[in-house]
């Protein structure tokens, strides 16, 4: 039908298509103001000033956006170009250095302009989105959107750039490859180990790169693993699969010292039927090289993990939710059901399940799978939860943390406050290790996740990352984001010998949020234990 119809309406369709791109130019030539629902919310009705602030200059539509090639993480930048490209945007590279409204940029940076027939697309992975408060009658509280209500990619991925109101030109070149491949880089020539930034993602493909091949020792600094740099040992030249990332490369001046780093043996939680936060969760692995196996609840049950494991990854939906601790709120008793079709049957009485997935099947309990994590934990390993994951490993270990969005001992009811699939900002403690290489601000991909507060001044407990304002929507809707203030999205806690990591947002959201994946990876890292030497 659908075949028949454009076949029918060719020309039509075509024309119309035709219009939409042309319309799209004509407006990212020329002044244009999108007005904001939020804008237009604040305004009084009947105040013919207040309705001309809408048009004020500032507030017009960017003419294009400058990606600086001298950001701290520019092959990140590349890949979020990648991904305009891959969508037919049209994007220039600066042949040389250029000046745009007194500010200096170096050659090799982003232009990505308004005027082209996919702008909308363009405005929509720059600018945040905003969603309207629908109150359905005078007293209401607001129709929430049914999905995710903001997503703007350029924030996720950490990416920096800057908007140009005025029109502007320079040396401008157009990119015609659909995949853009970082300059080559290399070290300078002098002697000590290289040095890896870790403000720079593909850093850590790099170090698990050299300890895949162990010919080289990859070391901290310090005592223990964070900071913001790594360093490889050997004096020699960059290997030419590391100069392709486009790094940027230094040199230590020194050989040997510092702490080793192991590299770390990592089990992804996953069950039989798949998991989509898994499965994208192992994409991210594959695509960084972190070695890793798949761990499903039959092993999990078995125990002595430790001896297979340093880290365990647990992902949104994972662990089982507390008998009696709700569910369908902001995560509260989600997780692995106790329960299946299969759960309760042994694995040689599944003749229907093929056999090489019998190992698979079963779900997470509380009774058979909690005693294990924790054993595991005491033991020295680290225990990394995200979401959902996170709230109930908190309640299932008894870990010194509570629900933040709380009022009068009660859940905060959705009448009050409900924060849909959006974009977050917090502050992040950079001196912890998990926030190696990340900057003192950080965006995050909220859907109603968990938020803590720390149960008195529990030493045990390392707080990561929180909100810090009480209007942290980034990029969204959030009704009652006031609650969220002084609320702990990021923390990790000590147990036994081992540690418990502790994230409330969805910090790997379908492979999108470069910006938080460095609060896995580095859990990652300091979980393999080193040597000091």
């Amino acid at each position: 039908a659908v075949i028949d119809y454009a076949a029918r309406n060719r020309e039509h369709l075509l024309f119309n298509i035709f219009k939409m791109g042309q319309r799209a130019i004509t407006r990212g030539s020329e002044d244009t103001w999108t007005p904001a629902p939020s804008r237009v919310n604040a305004l009084t009705a009947n105040d013919p000033e207040a309705w001309a602030t809408l048009r004020k200059p500032e507030l017009r539509d960017p003419r294009g956006y400058i990606i600086p090639a001298d950001q701290a993480d520019f092959p990140t930048a590349i890949k979020f170009i990648n991904a305009l490209r891959e969508v037919n945007v049209t994007v220039h590279r600066a042949r040389a250095a250029f000046d745009v409204g007194g500010k200096k940029y170096a050659a090799g940076s982003f232009v990505v302009m308004t005027a082209q027939a996919f702008r909308p697309h363009v405005i929509d992975m720059f600018e945040p989105q905003d969603h309207p408060n629908v109150i359905p009658y005078p007293g209401a509280p607001p129709t929430p959107p049914y999905d995710n209500a903001g997503w703007t990619l350029a924030f996720q991925m950490g990416v920096q750039f800057d908007r140009v109101l005025e029109p502007f030109s320079g040396p401008f070149e157009k990119v015609t490859e659909w995949n853009v491949k970082p300059a080559a880089t290399d070290a300078p020539s002098a002697s000590g180990g290289i040095v890896l930034d870790l403000r720079q993602n593909d850093s850590y493909l790099a170090i698990n790169r050299f300890q895949k091949t162990g010919k080289r020792r990859v070391a901290a600094q310090g005592p223990t693993f964070g900071g913001q740099r790594v360093i490889v040992d050997g004096s020699g030249s960059v290997p030419d699969d590391l100069r392709s990332f486009g790094l940027t490369l230094g040199r230590s001046g020194i050989v040997g010292g510092g702490t080793t780093l192991r590299a770390p043996r990592i089990g992804l939680w996953d069950q039989y039927g798949g998991s989509m936060p898994s499965g994208w969760t192992r994409w991210i692995l594959e695509q960084f090289e972190f070695p890793f196996s798949r761990v499903f609840a039959p092993e999990l049950d078995a125990g002595n993990l430790n001896a297979k494991y340093d880290a365990l990854i647990f992902v949104n939906g994972a662990i089982p939710g507390v008998a009696g601790a709700g569910g369908g709120g902001r995560g509260g008793g989600r997780g692995g059901a106790s329960t299946s079709a299969t759960a309760g049957r042994p694995a040689q009485a599944q003749p229907e399940i093929p056999a090489e997935y019998r190992s698979h099947v079963g779900r997470m309990t509380a009774e058979a799978t909690i005693p294990k994590l924790r054993a595991f934990v005491d033991a020295g390993g680290t225990l990394i939860a995200i979401g959902s994951s996170a709230e109930n490993i908190v309640r299932h270990l008894n870990l010194p943390l509570d629900d933040h969005l709380v009022e009068d001992g009660k859940p905060l009811p959705r009448a009050k406050y409900f924060v849909p699939g959006s974009v977050l900002t917090a502050a992040v403690d950079t001196r912890h290790p998990a926030a190696a290489g990340m900057a003192e601000r950080a965006h995050f991909f909220f859907d109603n996740s968990p938020v803590f507060k720390v149960r008195g001044a529990d030493p045990s407990v390392r707080v990561i990352a929180r909100f810090d304002t009480a209007t942290p929507l980034k990029s969204g809707w959030a009704w009652g984001q006031t609650y969220l203030e002084g609320g702990v999205v990021a923390a990790d806690v000590q147990v036994g010998k081992g540690r418990v990591y502790l994230y409330g947002p969805e910090i790997l959201h379908r492979a999108q949020p470069h910006g938080t994946f460095k609060l896995l990876f580095n859990a990652l890292l300091a979980s393999g234990g080193g040597q000091a030497r």
